[in-house]
């Protein structure tokens, strides 16, 4: 007898996010580009009728996750300069001003330190490595915990997608480098932060902040699950929340959006969608 694929959350958000996006490529006229979207979306659809059909195929189901997750983020600048190359940096930087006079990226300026910079920019490097911990712990673990876990992280990266590709930004380095009085400077980890983010950015990833999402949402999860290792990378974690203003990547919207966006990922945890543990 034949099954349909029976769907976690993470893969209905994912998928909708990548259809959506096609759609939206299609009606632009740019039909390969639309069509490698939704093949994408197919990926997750036939990853998932596997894992149904053969349950041994479950932790194969989740290797895509990492894949596809960067597949679309270096797509994303390609999509936005068909879909909508203006830049809505001018309506961030006009609602941090409108609440708080300035957006901090600017305020901060004047305790700009090298000393403080390479201590930030060291908190913003170990997002990645945090994020690749996750990753694997949900490949390894492709039960209940594994399901949850994936169901908040990439719940929030399809959501975050979705808010890149609504409303594309470049950030206050870029938008708005004649206001700042002076770059960044700082040693070896400033300057491979930089470096990073200037080779790898796509330069629509503003709103939400993903960064700051992603790492509350994985303070949470920690909280919950192993509460022990809460304390030693909470501090890291507040750092790279600041360093995403001090180091001039988000306005303070952003920032707000993603610890928003964090707590849907915690509710969106919670789903017990697990048919195959």
């Amino acid at each position: 007898m034949n099954k349909l694929p029976k769907m976690h959350g993470y893969e209905w958000i994912f998928s909708g996010f990548l259809l959506v996006t096609a759609a939206r490529l299609w009606a632009a006229g740019a039909w390969a580009l639309g069509g490698a979207f939704a093949s994408m979306a197919g990926v997750i659809w036939l990853a998932a009728l596997a894992a149904t059909r053969w349950p041994s195929a479950m932790r194969w189901r989740m290797v895509w996750l990492p894949v596809l997750v960067n597949l679309v983020y270096w797509k994303l600048g390609v999509v936005m300069q068909i879909l909508h190359p203006a830049k809505y940096d001018d309506w961030l930087l006009g609602i941090d001003r409108a609440v708080l006079g300035e957006t901090p990226a600017l305020r901060w300026q004047m305790w700009s330190h090298p000393i403080v910079t390479e201590i930030l920019s060291g908190c913003y490097l170990m997002f990645f490595p945090a994020v690749l911990v996750a990753f694997g712990a949900a490949i390894c673990r492709p039960n209940k915990y594994g399901v949850q876990l994936a169901n908040g992280l990439i719940g929030i990266y399809g959501l975050g997608f979705l808010g890149y590709t609504l409303i594309p930004a470049m950030g206050p380095h870029l938008a708005l480098a004649h206001a700042f009085h002076e770059p960044l400077t700082g040693g070896l980890l400033t300057k491979t932060n930089a470096s990073l983010v200037t080779q790898g950015s796509n330069q629509v990833d503003v709103f939400p902040s993903l960064h700051v999402a992603i790492t509350v949402f994985l303070l949470g999860w920690l909280w919950r699950h192993h509460r022990r290792a809460f304390p030693f990378l909470l501090f890291p974690a507040v750092g790279l929340g600041g360093a995403t203003i001090y180091l001039r990547y988000h306005y303070a919207v952003d920032v707000a959006a993603g610890i928003l966006l964090a707590a849907l990922g915690m509710r969106m945890a919670r789903n017990p969608d697990t048919s195959h543990e």
